[in-house]
């Protein structure tokens, strides 16, 4: 049994070794975009949707894998809970922009992280919300999105009213139909439609003090072939974060938002 386990696992880490020497097999990773405005989604020529995937993150990554001499493809068109079936599958090698979260580690495995994110409550200007601990925000009605992990601001997803992205957070909050909604502000400036979302006039912001600042990370299948090539990708990652590449990136995108490693 102890030689049939060794054995598989040697199998295992030859196959990664030489699907990362294979350049010519590009790793898919899959994001979400939160869906674009439509002058943003292209067509190929057969007419399927093309959404572009963008973002300080996807170049911090793609430097990272083009460190190794390999080509990756970002897929855009997943929502976030099916991005993670794929990759818990094996269908996708990669998801991108995972905060570490308890649970997943029975499933996943992550990377190192390449960013820290800063916890944000907004609320209405007519409405405000004042939360100096966790247990302040029982008082007010939530709103998330669904598949996002809580766990630093020490709530659960089942505490909020779910959405599937940052158009229904905005909407439901608007409309009053929540009080806050919990989103990390450069998750927030990042996005197709964060900017609009911050100059709204309506809205306010403020940092969660309580909360635990996420990291965000690749993750794969558990030790799969995948998972194995996770100590070069950590050296990858470590190397672009090092020599300035990562803050050159997040600038393109993010202005004068402070990069935090």
């Amino acid at each position: 049994m102890f030689r049939f386990f060794i054995s598989v696992l040697l199998s295992q880490v030859l196959f990664s070794a030489a699907a990362m020497a294979d350049s010519s097999r590009p790793i898919s990773i899959c994001v979400d975009v939160d869906p674009p405005p439509p002058g943003m989604i292209k067509r190929d020529a057969s007419g399927n949707k093309i959404i572009p995937v963008e973002g300080a993150s996807v170049d911090i990554v793609r430097a990272a894998f083009a460190h190794l001499g390999q080509t990756v493809v970002f897929q855009g068109d997943l929502p976030w809970n099916r991005c993670l079936k794929e990759v818990e599958l094996g269908s996708v090698d990669f998801a991108l922009g995972a905060y570490f979260n308890e649970e997943r580690t029975a499933i996943f495995d992550y990377s190192v992280h390449y960013s820290t994110l800063t916890p944000q409550v907004f609320y209405l200007v007519s409405n405000p919300v004042i939360a100096t601990v966790a247990d302040d925000l029982k008082k007010y009605r939530g709103c998330g999105i669904y598949g996002s992990s809580y766990q630093h601001y020490q709530l659960q997803a089942k505490d909020l009213d779910l959405g599937s992205d940052y158009d229904s957070l905005y909407r439901k909050l608007l409309a009053k139909h929540c009080d806050y909604f919990l989103e990390e502000l450069e998750a927030v400036y990042d996005s197709y439609t964060g900017k609009k979302f911050l100059a709204e006039p309506s809205v306010r912001h403020y940092t969660a003090e309580w909360a635990q600042s996420p990291s965000r990370h690749l993750l794969t299948a558990k030790n799969s072939a995948n998972s194995a090539l996770l100590g070069k990708i950590n050296d990858a990652l470590n190397y672009v974060l090092k020599s300035g590449q990562a803050e050159l990136a997040w600038k393109r995108y993010m202005g004068d938002l402070p990069f935090r490693p």
